[in-house]
Order: C-alpha cells, then sequence, then structure tokens
C-alpha cells in the first residue's frame, strides 16, 4: 500500500485497505483514496462519512444505488457492523478508475461550528446519486489530477468540505423553511429538491426548462415549482439567471473573451439583454464591472 499524509489527511493509492472498525473510536483522520475499484470492495468502517465518484466509464452500485459517470454518491457513516460494499460493474475495464472521499465526521462538525452551521448528518442525501456538473463533481475530477500534489490535493479537499457545508447550510435552512409539512413528508422531499438544485447547477447553461427539472425530482411541474421557491427562496428561472449571471461575473473577471462572445456563453442570445441584466443583477454594466479587474 502506497501512502502519505498531508496534515490530517492522508492520500491512499492500490490497494484500499480492508479496516473493520466499527467498535473503535471514529477516526479524526480525513482520507482520499484513487485507484482501480476491485470487482467487489468492502469500504472501510472508520466512522466516515464517503463520497463516492466513478471516473471514466466506471459503473458501480453501493447501499442500492448505481453511480456511473454521470453522478456520484454521499454516503452517511455506516452503522454498527454492516459495511458498505461496493461493486464495480465494469471490472474489466481498463480505464475504470474510483475516487473515495472519506470525511472524518468530527472535522466536518468542528468546521460546521466555527461557521455557526447546525451540524446533524442525517440520512437526507445518503445513496441519493447526485449529477455531476456541479461544483463539487468538478472538484473531485480536478482532485484525482493532482494526488502528485499533496498541497494543491489538500487545498481542493478544503474546497470541498466548504461545499459539503454549504449543503447542510441548504438542508438546515430547507428544514425551516419547510416546518409546516409533515417531518415523513419533509424527510422525503429534501433529497429530491437539494437533487433537483445540483442539477441545476450541472446544467444551467443549457435551455433548462422547470418542467425537465420537476421531472428529475419526480414531481409535478406546479407543485416541484412552489417547493423550490418554498425551500430556497427563489424560483428555478431566478436561480438559472444567478447562476448565469455569476459565470459571466468569473469570465469578466479572469478571461479576456468579449461581452458578446460571455453573453452567448452564458446563455443570452441578445447583448442588449444580457447587460440589462447583468446591470440589474450587480448595479452596473459589464464593461464596468470589467474595469474594476483590469
Amino acid at each position: 500500500m502506497n501512502a502519505y499524509r498531508e496534515h490530517d489527511m492522508i492520500i491512499l493509492t492500490t490497494p484500499l485497505p480492508a479496516i473493520d472498525a466499527a467498535d473503535a473510536p471514529v477516526s479524526p483522520l480525513n482520507t482520499i483514496w484513487y485507484g482501480v475499484p476491485s470487482q467487489r470492495m468492502t469500504l472501510p468502517q472508520l466512522g466516515h462519512l464517503f463520497i463516492v465518484c466513478p471516473l471514466g466509464e466506471t459503473v458501480a452500485a453501493c447501499s442500492g444505488t448505481l453511480v456511473d459517470s454521470e453522478h456520484y454518491l454521499l454516503l452517511t457513516p455506516s452503522v454498527g457492523n454492516n459495511a458498505y460494499i461496493l461493486d464495480n460493474l465494469r471490472p474489466d475495464d481498463s480505464e475504470s478508475r474510483l475516487l473515495l472521499l472519506l470525511l472524518s465526521p468530527a472535522f466536518i462538525a468542528e468546521m460546521a461550528e466555527f461557521l455557526s452551521i447546525p451540524f446533524d448528518m442525517t440520512h437526507l442525501l445518503h445513496a441519493v446519486r447526485l449529477p455531476k456538473g456541479d461544483v463539487i463533481s468538478h472538484l473531485l475530477r480536478l482532485m484525482a489530477g493532482t494526488l502528485h500534489d499533496p498541497e494543491q490535493t489538500e487545498e481542493l479537499f478544503m474546497e470541498v468540505v466548504g461545499q459539503i457545508l454549504r449543503l447542510l447550510r441548504l438542508r438546515h435552512q430547507t428544514l425551516i423553511n419547510l416546518a409546516h409539512h409533515k417531518a415523513a413528508t419533509v424527510n422525503d422531499l429534501i433529497p429530491c429538491l437539494l437533487q433537483a438544485r445540483q442539477y441545476i447547477e450541472a446544467h444551467y447553461l443549457e435551455n433548462l426548462q422547470t418542467e425537465t427539472v420537476a421531472r428529475r425530482a419526480a414531481l409535478s411541474e406546479y407543485h416541484f415549482a412552489r417547493l423550490f421557491k418554498t425551500a430556497f427562496d427563489i424560483t428555478v428561472h431566478q436561480y438559472v439567471l444567478r447562476l448565469r449571471l455569476n459565470r459571466a461575473r468569473h469570465l469578466l473577471e479572469l478571461s479576456t473573451m468579449s461581452i458578446t462572445d460571455i453573453a452567448l456563453t452564458v446563455g443570452y442570445s441578445s447583448l442588449s439583454a444580457f447587460i440589462h441584466a447583468f446591470r440589474h443583477y450587480t448595479g452596473i454594466t459589464p464593461s464596468d464591472y470589467r474595469a474594476q479587474f483590469r
């Protein structure tokens, strides 16, 4: 086994050790494993929160959920002696790769407390297929290519943790906003709503319709639109616009693309419509905004 430690993080390469420490204290270490998944793998039992991210054309099943090149998975710590079993459904694929993050609950809780986010890791996102294309999956893909550089890997790891905390904050706020619903209903709704929100983050540059996202959440368009607005204090349309305009801000700050090209990139067919929307969102025109960073 190859491994090296950077502060409170361990980076492992093949093989993944089979560890059963269900009765032992939870490890305070965060761990990253990257390698070729065997046909059947038992995930280490160290009390961690898992992020399972197939890479390439890998297809795997874990905890009754199928994940592939389009999805990743978040698993809460296993209970008792029921270790998670991961089955590689394409064991003969030479390009099969898997990135596995083991997040220490104590570390996440400490960071959540520092940011005044209530920490109560429940089943609400457990084993829910999350669509790639969002910020977390982008960071995971970058991390797989930087494992030779522990400092850069740790920086990306901390960004992933920040995004997990963002999900916690969203979950907590959603619980508050949906408090008038029955608890059992909320437990069913929140994973669907968070999954839908991440789907929007992965596809906001496309011609995305509320009906499309509602189908992903297995809800009627009207019911989904009303719940999304209640849960997140913003409509689907407004959220798509916010993501597009934030992307435009990023391009104005860091790229040399023309304003017309940026408008087209973030989904505006009319330059004047983009300038109007950008000024309404930021208070200044795209040209003035870019000038601040020159």
